[in-house]
């Protein structure tokens, strides 16, 4: 094959030979060395623990975590993940981790082919990009828990329903239908509350787009009730089911303790934050494409803020791409809002916002890289990112000095890996910049955050891992070998014990001695601090002793005696306990 041939053959096959490159791209992002690294301890353990349970049992409506009912979320998401634990026929990192990096790729692909229909094959592409690059996209792209699934959904249901705007007539109905199918999904992976973005953005957009024709439009019986048919038997069945079986148990669980509590929350904890809290969790979520979209919003400040009810009041009057950033603007600020309201907030939920800022961003980074425009501003948020990145390579450089923990070989190889990276990045843009070379820029961002993904599925996740679990894991497996069950005094659920011991544990908070929680011949996990309590209410024999725990066995209550408040008290927090969370 000449030259020539070549070239042509490229020109060509040009659009397949991208979705090959783009498939190749989150292959490295969410795939490669994916079960190099146990399962995370908290909510991948806890969730890998539920679906191999399920894989195992057979049972595919009652969820099971450590001998307990699992009411805190509907069952979609475990049931991917037992799905390729039949496939594969057994669960591993790999086989919880497949369906999660198979839904960071469909997000991604989604977003291309949606940019694709609204502007351009480039734009698709550029917005593809930056949506699979963004720091905790890549992340939970990587992690076996729910969010990745939920953001996609949602997101999907979303662009379904906002594409009935641009798409003939002949296709409305298929689009509505998905949108109310993907909806379904959504409610499947969290609850009856996943309605409301998708409810929302679309209500919202649909008035600012057809105003008094809006709800005439969406209530269309041809759309709403084939919709709604198929929302109803994807999200009913399993709660119906549950409903038999469990009653009043699963209505107090499910949907008073677990989900009214996520905007009504009263109870006091770390996962309940600010109305502002998702503001600087964005900011880090949305790196290293967060200095570009600040750019866009100072631009947008500076040119367009006047103009922003005319583009609502004249939005049938715009070019389609201009009408597609208004939508996915109602769409980001809705997703912000209705999170921000939530009482409890943790740094995943922010996720599907992430999807439109890669939409809005991506116009921004099309029009510099295609159109030269916006040089200017993408140049400065490129000058400020980097001097990010010169303060994140001398924070790297000096952490082993006031962390102890950091203080070993390993982390000495990935200061050396991360600091050549930062800085070959930082030539590589800097040279973009001086030879104008407008896509060398952009694409230089995908290409470093797939370096640090590689790095670190290969390197830094193990770190985090053994620094975090080698200890529990070890004690698992002496626990596992010797065929003895585990309880675990005065410290949180670790669910990597139960994951990886395979039995499952007792834990027992900081009991009183005289509860006699701590069934006999169990090997108990306590930690290794000084004035340790369980020292002065027990006597008891040392297996093994690591940095922060130790594995004892025989252990042996004191003699000590309570008084009848004590006692009655204790009676009244284990009956408490039973009925909150109640064991098979």
């Amino acid at each position: 094959m000449n030259k020539e041939t070549l070239i042509e053959f490229v020109k060509k096959h040009r659009e397949t030979i991208a979705l090959i490159a783009l498939l190749c791209i989150c292959y490295f992002l969410f795939f490669c060395s994916m079960g190099n690294y146990p399962l995370f301890d908290a909510d991948e353990a806890r969730y890998g623990t539920i679906s191999r349970n399920m894989f195992l049992s057979k049972e595919y409506l009652t969820m099971l975590l450590n001998g307990e009912f699992f009411f805190d979320k509907p069952p979609l998401f475990f049931w991917t993940e037992a799905l390729f634990c039949m496939l594969f026929g057994k669960a591993t990192e790999i086989t919880l981790r497949i369906p999660v990096a198979l839904s960071a790729t469909f997000g991604v692909f989604m977003t291309y082919f949606l940019g694709k229909r609204i502007a351009s094959k480039r734009y698709g592409m550029i917005c593809a990009l930056i949506l699979a690059t963004g720091c905790e996209y890549i992340i939970l792209g990587r992690t076996a828990i729910i969010d990745m699934l939920y953001a996609v959904v949602i997101a999907t249901a979303v662009f379904c329903g906002l594409y009935t705007l641009f798409c003939s007539e002949n296709y409305k109905k298929y689009f509505w239908w998905l949108s109310y199918i993907f909806a379904g999904f959504a409610v499947l992976t969290k609850g009856p509350v996943s309605v409301l973005i998708p409810a929302l953005t679309i209500l919202i957009s649909y008035a600012v787009a057809k105003r008094e024709k809006a709800l005439k439009e969406i209530f269309t019986p041809l759309y709403f009730i084939p919709g709604l048919v198929f929302f109803l038997v994807l999200s009913l069945p399993w709660h119906i089911i549950m409903y038999q079986q469990y009653g009043d148990f699963f209505l107090r669980t499910y949907f008073k303790a677990r989900h009214a509590e996520y905007f009504l929350s009263t109870i006091q904890d770390r996962s309940r934050q600010p109305f502002y809290y998702f503001i600087p969790v964005f900011f880090a979520a949305f790196l290293p494409w967060i200095f570009s979209s600040a750019a866009q919003v100072v631009m947008y400040f500076k040119k367009s803020v006047k103009n922003t009810r005319s583009y609502i009041e004249k939005f049938n009057d715009l070019q389609p791409i201009s009408q597609f950033m208004v939508v996915n603007f109602i769409f980001f600020a809705v997703a912000f809002v209705c999170l921000s309201c939530m009482c409890i907030k943790r740094p995943a939920y922010i996720l599907p916002v992430m999807f439109p800022a890669a939409m809005m961003l991506g116009k921004f980074w099309f029009d510099y890289t295609f159109k030269d425009e916006n040089e200017r501003a993408v140049n400065i948020s490129t000058l400020v990112m980097n001097f990010g990145l010169i303060i994140s390579a001398a924070a790297l450089l000096v952490a082993p000095m006031y962390i102890k923990s950091l203080q070993v070989p390993e982390f000495f190889a990935i200061q050396i890996f991360g600091l050549v990276v930062i800085f070959a990045f930082i030539i590589l843009n800097g040279f973009a910049i001086f030879k104008d070379k407008k896509l060398v820029h952009f694409l230089s961002i995908p290409l470093f955050m797939i370096v640090l993904s590689i790095f670190f599925a290969k390197a830094a996740a193990p770190f985090i891992t053994n620094l975090e679990q080698r200890e529990l894991m070890k004690f698992a497996k002496i626990a596992k070998e010797h065929n003895k069950n585990i309880s675990v005094w005065g410290m949180p659920a670790k669910y990597s014990l139960v994951f990886y011991g395979g039995k499952d544990i007792n834990y027992t908070g900081t009991i009183a001695p005289y509860s006699y929680d701590i069934p006999s011949g169990d090997y108990v996990i306590i930690r290794n601090i000084k004035d340790n309590s369980f020292d002065k209410d027990y006597n008891y024999e040392i297996i093994e002793k690591g940095k922060d725990y130790i594995l004892v066995k025989n252990v042996v209550c004191k003699n000590i005696k309570p008084d009848k408040k004590t006692l009655k008290n204790l009676k009244r927090l284990q009956f408490a306990k039973k009925r909150r969370h109640p064991r098979v």
